[in-house]
C-alpha cells in the first residue's frame, strides 16, 4: 500500500485470497474493513475486486456483500466486464450499485469460445470483439453517475506480442466507440 502510495494511487485492489469455495463473507467483510483502514493510514483506498474464476468471491453479488458488511463509507470495489461474464454475474446488476462505490471499471471484453466458464484472463480481447453488452454496460455505468476511470485491461498473450502502443491505441478508440454508442 505505502508502494502504491508512493506513485500517486488513489487505489488499491484487494483480491479475496486464499481462494477457496467456502468463504464466510461476513469474516472476508471484516478483514476488507481492516484492510480499508491500513490503507487510510498511508493515503489510498482498498477496492475489493471479485475474480470470475475464483471458487470463492467470483459475483459481483458476493463483492457487494463484503462492501456494505463492511460498514465504511470508503468501501468501494473494482468492477471489472470479463470477471462479471466468466463469474455468470448478470450485467443488469450494476444498475443496483451508486456509481460511487466503484473505484475503477477494468474494460475488456471476452469471446464466445472457449465457453464462458471455462475462460481465463488470456481470453481477455480487445472491446468489441467479443460477446459482452458492452454498450448496454455503459449506459448503466452513466445511469448510476459512475465518474471514475475505464482501464483497459488486457491479459491476452497475442496482443502482448504486439506494439504496445499499437494495442493501446486501439483499444482506447474501441472504448471511445462504445462509448459514443452508449450515448447516441
Amino acid at each position: 500500500m505505502e508502494h502504491a502510495a508512493r506513485v500517486g494511487s488513489k487505489h488499491i485492489a484487494a483480491l479475496p485470497t486464499p481462494d477457496r469455495p467456502d468463504v464466510d463473507l461476513r469474516w472476508a467483510a471484516d478483514r476488507y474493513r481492516d484492510l480499508i483502514e491500513m490503507g487510510l493510514e498511508v493515503g489510498v483506498i482498498a477496492a475489493i475486486e471479485f475474480v470470475g474464476f475464483f471458487q470463492g468471491v467470483h459475483r459481483l453479488g458476493q463483492a457487494m456483500a463484503i462492501l456494505c458488511d463492511a460498514n465504511h463509507e470508503k468501501a468501494c470495489l473494482v468492477c471489472d466486464t470479463f470477471h462479471l461474464y466468466r463469474g455468470g454475474s448478470m450485467y443488469t446488476g450494476i444498475k443496483h450499485l451508486n456509481g460511487k462505490s466503484i473505484a475503477v471499471c477494468h474494460f475488456n471484453d471476452a469471446p464466445a469460445d472457449p465457453p464462458q466458464f471455462e475462460q481465463g484472463d488470456a481470453d481477455r480481447v480487445l472491446p468489441g470483439d467479443g460477446v459482452l453488452p458492452l454498450v448496454e454496460f455503459v449506459r448503466d455505468l452513466k445511469a448510476i453517475g459512475f465518474a471514475g476511470p475505464l482501464s483497459l485491461e488486457l491479459f491476452n498473450r497475442e496482443l502482448w506480442d504486439q506494439d504496445p502502443r499499437h494495442v493501446a491505441r486501439m483499444g482506447i478508440e474501441r472504448m471511445r466507440a462504445i462509448r459514443e454508442a452508449a450515448e447516441a
